[in-house]
């Protein structure tokens, strides 16, 4: 009788103790998820704050343009384009924030915005002016005038190939084919949809193209690859950049030079541009593609809370009157 009591004493406890084991592992489970989704909460709270922070300096570079009194004439020492004291390690609300900006190939990181009329734009440039650049950007002038002319039938409305272009015939017999847009580039990146533009040739492109703002190259801030796919020749190249530069011979100072319009361009730069240059400018001036102001700006906004793995990267496209046209958070 006592062994059998034991038995079932002993056979009762170990149950009691499997009970105990199992709600003790199922309290554990219950209390991990419980961090796991706390911990959860606290990101994406995070990310929100970072998010609105970020909203917060988009907003102050809004307000940094609408105080710009040149607006119709923009240059590289406009108060948007380099501005440390402005930019560069802003609080705000909970964290704080820069804006920064690259010139491509450069690697000085500037406190400011970009504009996009600094670019060569696909929906306006002429034929010349997207052979030059496709021939700067590393191709062999047969292969450039291929793509400069499936850029052309890519942007025109209708469905006549040029020689050495491409139509939509071309485009629908691709194994995975797809319409010829026969209409305005809507982003740069459809690019990488035209014949003949391969990844490598796009990356090289890139720094150098936009499809947004004007459709005019601003000469006061274009860069000087755009500048030489015009045709300047290598002097004038440099006297234009000379020019613009000033006395200092830095860009983005006080004493830089502008046009004020594209009317000025003998008169201004008469003495430092060959007469071929100028006469150059002046055609693609008179023809509607050279301008003196912008319209549409980039921006790098990052962003850090006071914690500090709380942080936030957006590329931003900005209209001058605060528009926010594209928005990407990393």
């Amino acid at each position: 009788m006592n062994i059998e009591h034991r038995t079932k004493t002993g056979s009762v406890l170990l149950y009691v103790v499997w009970a105990i084991a199992l709600l003790s592992l199922f309290a554990a489970s219950i209390g991990s998820q419980a961090l796991f989704s706390l911990g959860l909460t606290e990101r994406l709270t995070d990310q929100l704050r970072a998010a609105f922070l970020a909203r917060g300096a988009a907003h102050y570079a809004a307000l940094t343009l609408a105080q710009d009194d040149t607006s119709s004439v923009d240059g590289l020492s406009d108060a948007w384009a380099n501005s440390p004291g402005r930019f560069q390690d802003r609080p705000l609300g909970e964290g704080r924030f820069r804006v920064v900006s690259q010139e491509p190939g450069g690697e000085a990181l500037r406190y400011g915005l970009l504009d996009e009329e600094r670019r060569i734009n696909l929906n306006t440039a002429p034929a010349d002016v997207l052979q030059r650049l496709v021939e700067l950007a590393g191709l062999q002038e047969d292969e450039a005038v291929g793509v400069a002319a499936a850029i052309e039938d890519w942007r025109d409305e209708d469905d006549r190939e040029r020689p050495h272009g491409a139509e939509g015939l071309h485009y629908r017999s691709l194994p995975n084919g797809y319409d010829c847009q026969d209409g305005p580039f809507e982003h740069p990146e459809e690019l990488l949809l035209v014949r003949g533009v391969t990844p490598e040739l796009y990356r090289r492109l890139e720094p150098h193209v936009t499809a947004y703002g004007s459709g005019r190259l601003n000469l006061n801030t274009a860069t000087p690859l755009a500048l030489s796919s015009l045709g300047m020749s290598r002097m004038g190249l440099d006297g234009f950049l000379a020019y613009r530069a000033g006395e200092d011979g830095r860009e983005g100072t006080g004493d830089d030079r502008r046009l004020v319009s594209a009317s000025q361009l003998s008169s201004e730069l008469g003495l430092f541009v060959p007469a071929e240059d100028l006469a150059r400018l002046t055609a693609l001036a008179d023809a509607g593609f050279l301008g003196a102001g912008s319209s549409v700006f980039r921006m790098t906004i990052e962003t850090r809370l006071t914690r500090p793995t709380s942080q936030m990267t957006v590329e931003c496209l900005m209209q001058r009157d605060g528009t926010i046209g594209v928005w990407e958070e990393r």
